[in-house]
């Protein structure tokens, strides 16, 4: 499939459609795709399930920007709406099914708690110590870096950014 159909069908669904992009030697992919054909059959008629091989559509993956499986990118009217990589738990997985059956926006599941404050402390470290190091400014910025990982899914600047981009990509 290419991204021309793809998009064609997509604007032609009329319920919010969920896109599993995943492969079948992908353990996280194996462990989600049970619980994603489950939501399907119990929000069936309100939201779709896609599921498309990655193996077999690597083409379109490329012309999507889809890096790592799973993935998952939820669309409305055929917009997309919500992209997000990795395994979630089924409990995540029934809130974006929920929100998309009661004509809610989703929201991004965001950076886990444990990732978030591994990413704070050593970006926070990494930076103390390029500051007490003279200043060391690659140190510094590679702390900033790092620290703004942890936060730039709460950031509302970043948020008005990415929005902005993605709407000018759209249009080109």
């Amino acid at each position: 499939m290419n991204k021309t159909t793809y998009l064609y069908k997509l604007a032609r669904n009329p319920r919010p459609v969920v896109v599993d992009f995943w492969a079948p030697w992908c353990g996280p992919c194996k462990m989600v795709k049970p619980v994603l054909e489950k939501l399907s059959k119990e929000y069936a008629n309100k939201v779709d399930l896609w599921q498309i091989n990655a193996d077999d559509n690597q083409e379109l993956l490329q012309e999507l920007g889809i890096r790592g499986i799973p993935t998952l990118i939820v669309y409305r009217k055929g917009e997309e709406i919500l992209r997000s990589v990795g395994a979630k738990p089924e409990s995540a997985l029934r809130n974006l099914f929920a929100d998309l059956s009661e004509g809610k926006t989703p929201e991004s599941p965001g950076i886990p708690l444990g990732q978030r404050i591994f990413r704070l402390v050593a970006g926070g470290l990494l930076a103390a110590w390029a500051w007490s190091s003279d200043a060391n400014l690659l140190g510094l910025a590679l702390g900033g870096i790092i620290l703004f990982s942890a936060v730039y899914d709460r950031c509302p600047i970043w948020r008005a950014l990415t929005k902005f981009l993605k709407a000018r990509q759209a249009k080109a």
